[in-house]
């Protein structure tokens, strides 16, 4: 679609021209309120009866507003009853034109589109009246003119801050800032996770990331600490796991011997806390209906934790793109933020190059260098025998951490049939009292 941005006024004189609008726009995103859940909390949120051109439109959706406000549904029949309580049906064209509305509105990937659209022309017509305000202010003979100026910078402003002033938050002195003294971590995991925790691990291919993934998803449902049969004091959380690369039968074969681990340490995963969405063909974040697709199973589950990925799997453009990166970074962000959770992904390492050990940044974007509060690597210890026969692993940070976490320096392959984990903690033969060791070995 074009640039919702993009305004092209008739060819009148600019007295003559009328304010920029945009009838098909509004109509359509009415119609993608009535039919696409979805489409309303977005709309709902970011888009004022007042941003409409069409005084019908902008009835309409005060009508959608009340029902919300009431926790109704919103479609054409409780909108119909709802304008006619209030006395506006007939203004805005009684029931035939909401019905109009509700027969063909876009697809819900567009409505997006439609809510920046009205924003913008919105944004123009108060730039429009702001214009002939401040004319109609030059043009007066009353008042200094510097006043004149100094009231022409204050609607200019008004323009610039509309809708969104309201929103802001006023700085704070800082004795007052300080008053709050409950600045507890709000945990998912006691000593892991944060709500809002981002967190990135990484591993070269077949290095277990994926593994780590799934115990702690199960561990966090099961209400475990991750490495063993310590409880979470906080009890068992819910979990929404979004495999972008595995399908359903790979991804059932692996959770099985998890949720057996689960039972056997005597922390079965009850029905409710652990969901789980394959789609292995990944999602573009970058589109509006990826990001429709995320943000339908974040607000159904509304998780404690979202485990999601491979980062490479949330879209299909070029993977070093700072762009596509940003937005893909705005779509978990919204997801987080929305329900209030923890979020682990997990992305490929960088191959190796030269002699030494292979790195651990994730590939793509140096956007994801940045952006986590958590990046965290599995590595081959420097013990071979270690190293290939327990798959013993060094779990090193990639980026400085921005809190103290309890995430152990050394892991190796557990053993599911004595009731272990696929991951457990283990110290060195040769760690100093500090926990450090040159060569990872375990005997």
């Amino acid at each position: 679609m074009s640039d919702p941005e993009d305004y092209q006024p008739d060819e009148l004189s600019p007295v003559d021209r009328m304010e920029p609008h945009d009838i098909d726009a509004e109509q359509a995103l009415l119609g993608c309120c009535l039919i696409y859940r979805h489409a309303v909390r977005d709309v709902l949120r970011t888009v004022q009866p007042s941003d409409l051109y069409r005084p019908a439109h902008e009835t309409v959706l005060r009508a959608m507003l009340r029902l919300d406000e009431q926790g109704e549904s919103i479609n054409a029949h409780t909108v119909v009853a709802e304008l006619q309580a209030a006395g506006d049906l007939a203004r805005v064209g009684g029931p035939p034109y909401i019905h109009t509305l509700a027969a063909s509105p876009p697809p819900a990937a567009d409505a997006s589109w439609y809510i920046r659209r009205i924003r913008a022309l919105s944004l123009r017509r108060a730039v429009v009246r702001a214009g002939i305000s401040i004319a109609q202010l030059g043009y007066g003979t009353a008042g200094r003119s510097d006043d004149l100026a100094e009231r022409a910078v204050t609607i200019t402003r008004d323009v610039r801050d509309r809708g969104r002033a309201s929103e802001d938050v006023g700085v704070q002195d800082i004795h007052d800032f300080l008053q709050v003294e409950d600045d507890e971590p709000d945990w998912v995991l006691p000593g892991y996770l944060e709500r809002g925790d981002r967190v990135i691990w990484t591993a070269g291919e077949g290095g277990g990331k994926s593994v780590l993934l799934r115990q702690i998803a199960v561990a966090t449902a099961a209400g475990v600490l991750p490495f063993g049969k310590e409880p979470n004091t906080l009890g068992p959380k819910r979990v929404l796991v979004l495999d972008c690369e595995n399908s359903e039968a790979q991804s059932r074969r692996r959770y099985r011997s998890l949720m057996d681990t689960a039972e056997r340490i005597h922390h079965p995963v009850k029905r409710g806390q652990l969901h789980i969405h394959c789609r292995p063909e990944g999602v573009d974040l970058t589109r509006a209906d990826g990001r429709a697709w995320l943000m339908r199973r974040v607000e159904d589950v509304m998780p404690d934790l979202l485990v999601i990925g491979p980062i490479y799997q949330l879209h299909t453009g070029d993977p070093n793109s700072e762009e596509h990166a940003r937005k893909v970074t705005l779509a978990l962000t919204e997801a987080r933020v929305t329900a209030g959770c923890a979020l682990v992904m997990e992305a490929h390492a960088a191959k190796a190059s030269g002699f030494g050990p292979r790195g651990l940044a994730p590939v793509g974007s140096s956007l994801w260098l940045r952006w986590p509060e958590f990046g965290m690597g599995l590595r081959p210890v420097e013990d071979t025998r270690s190293a290939e026969e327990d798959r013993a692993r060094r779990i090193v940070p990639w980026r400085g951490a921005r809190d103290e976490r309890n995430w152990p320096r050394f892991i190796r392959g557990g053993w599911t049939t004595q009731g272990e984990w696929p991951w457990t903690p283990y110290m060195p033969v040769d760690a100093d009292r500090n926990g450090r060791s040159d060569t990872g070995a375990l005997s």
